[in-house]
């Protein structure tokens, strides 16, 4: 049910370049370092880009059965996870080249979503390109996704969301994970289009997903239905730290994007509210989340940065909305930076990015993961504006104007 050791070489390394740390938050980062950090990390994934599979890692268990599986594809949601966190660093560093390399990304993929007509992941690479159209107007970059979802909309799912075959766990949103993928392009399409029924349906399935996998007792989603009846070696609950960085960062992208009117607005900000208020309470003294949030860093010694750096982007981006308290949750976000600071390689590899899951498993000393990066680069965005880095005139202006 847990993970489970690696070699002992493997795993002594592991916790030997991560030693226990005081619960003291670190000294606050500069912007400077924020800045010259993410953009190694940002340079690096774009030089690697077409050779990124060499980095990945392979769960043990898959390695045979993964090992003739080739690079991903440009429009697959591990992608679309860096393009969102790259587009969320370009829009703080100043430099065209990163919004000049999605582009290039958009137009030899004629703006098209991935190839499965209702399934989540396929649909993430739009918000890249809504928010691309937002910038330069140009139609093309909008029209695939907005004549996609009409589709969807005149032939809607309506089975279940349980998990397992026979329901529309996979053509609605029956996984948690998919509460980052799909909604904010439904609701930045609406926010284009100024037509509420791309908000209407993102609302009705969003609420769908919440009152299947939403924990009322700690306020934490479930991976999917599939879980219920699982529990940590401590017998507490098992809430994988990725899935529930999906929903906080998702939520994050979307909330900006829903009337400030809308009566339904004030659902996500309260949800967002009572996820951040528990993430903090369980951040490990290392600064890091636990794989199995619950499950506490005996049962998970190795870190883990995609699932925490989720969640630093997330609280960091409420801290700097006006969302989160400064004093209570900024030493969290520090934290967590610091912690993720410590898992680039001198090259600017985010190395510890536990592969492709759907609950805890191992991470490596010497890989990385696309989607990993793009969850590292949105933070390092937020923490930047968090500590009085300050974004180009241009950028503030263009953020202004998508906002009315």
């Amino acid at each position: 049910m847990l993970q489970k050791p690696l070699a002992a070489a493997l795993l002594t390394a592991c916790i030997f370049a991560f030693p226990q740390t005081s619960s003291a938050a670190p000294p606050e980062p500069t912007p400077e370092s924020v800045k010259a950090l993410t953009k190694k990390v940002a340079d690096w994934q774009i030089e690697t880009f077409d050779d990124h599979r060499q980095y990945r890692a392979l769960p043990i268990k898959q390695r045979e059965r993964w090992s003739a599986k080739g690079s991903y594809h440009d429009l697959m949601w591990q992608m679309a996870a860096l393009y969102i966190g790259m587009k969320q660093w370009s829009d703080v560093s100043g430099d065209p080249q990163y919004a000049d390399w999605l582009n290039t990304i958009g137009e030899r993929n004629d703006w098209n979503l991935h190839s499965r007509p209702y399934h989540a992941d396929d649909h993430a690479v739009g918000q890249v390109y809504l928010k691309l159209h937002q910038e330069s107007g140009d139609p093309a970059m909008l029209k695939p996704t907005q004549d996609h979802f009409d589709w969807i909309l005149a032939n809607p799912k309506t089975g279940s969301l349980k998990w397992g075959r026979g329901t529309d766990c996979h053509d609605r949103w029956g996984w948690c994970d998919a509460l980052f993928m799909a909604p904010p392009v439904w609701a930045r399409l609406a926010k284009i289009t100024g037509d509420q029924k791309y908000l209407d349906f993102m609302d009705q399935e969003f609420h769908a997903t919440y009152d299947l996998l939403w924990d009322k007792e700690e306020h934490l989603f479930w991976r999917d239905s599939s879980y219920f009846k699982r529990r940590e070696d401590n017998g507490k609950k098992f809430f994988w730290a990725r899935g529930n960085g999906w929903v906080l960062g998702g939520l994050a992208l979307m909330i900006p994007d829903l009337p400030k009117d809308w009566e339904g607005r004030q659902f996500y900000v309260d949800l967002y509210k009572q996820m951040a208020e528990s993430i903090k309470e369980i951040q490990r003294e290392d600064g890091t989340w636990s794989m199995g949030l619950l499950g506490g860093q005996e049962a998970y010694p190795m870190k883990e940065t995609s699932g925490s750096s989720f969640f630093t982007f997330g609280l960091a981006w409420g801290i700097n909305n006006g969302l989160l308290d400064r004093d209570q949750y900024g030493p969290t976000v520090v934290k967590g930076w610091q912690a993720l600071s410590e898992c680039v390689t001198p090259e600017g590899m985010l190395v510890y990015v536990q592969p492709v899951g759907a609950a805890p498993g191992d991470s490596y000393p010497d890989k990385s993961e696309v989607f990993g990066v793009g969850a590292f680069l949105a933070a390092g965005a937020e923490v930047y504006k968090m500590v009085g880095g300050t974004i180009p005139a241009e950028t503030e202006t263009r953020q202004k104007a998508t906002a009315e």
